[in-house]
């Protein structure tokens, strides 16, 4: 089901942003050109139905797989190993608003309309 700009919606599940940090860069872990997958959104359950509006439909990057590579020569330092994105998986959210100045990323399956 496609929702309009301004309708009014219910849900409980919403998309949330998973901050990055150091502890993924670790190097022992990667063969080199193995890919790792490391997920950059994740479903967050709330507490209580959410009654809100749609605002919008953003393109959001849901995971991100990674490689590792070793170059020969590199003129930084030889030998290094470098983590680089082979690719993202993308997917479609709404952005719901349900008060003045806060918002939220939902899935469509995750959205229902209200009367």
């Amino acid at each position: 089901m496609k929702f309009k700009l301004g309708q009014k919606v219910n849900y409980k599940r919403i998309s949330k942003k998973i901050e990055i940090d150091q502890k993924y860069w670790e190097f022992d872990d990667f063969k080199e050109y193995e890919e790792k997958t490391l997920k950059r959104r994740e479903l967050v359950y709330l507490d209580k139905e959410i009654i809100g509006y749609i605002m919008g439909r953003r393109n959001l990057v849901f995971n991100t797989v990674f490689e590792a590579i070793e170059e020969e020569g590199s003129y930084l330092e030889p030998g290094a190993e470098w983590v680089k994105i082979k690719r993202q998986e993308y997917g479609f959210a709404y952005l719901v608003a349900y008060t003045m100045g806060k918002t939220d990323y939902v899935l469509e399956k995750d959205l229902r309309g209200v009367n």
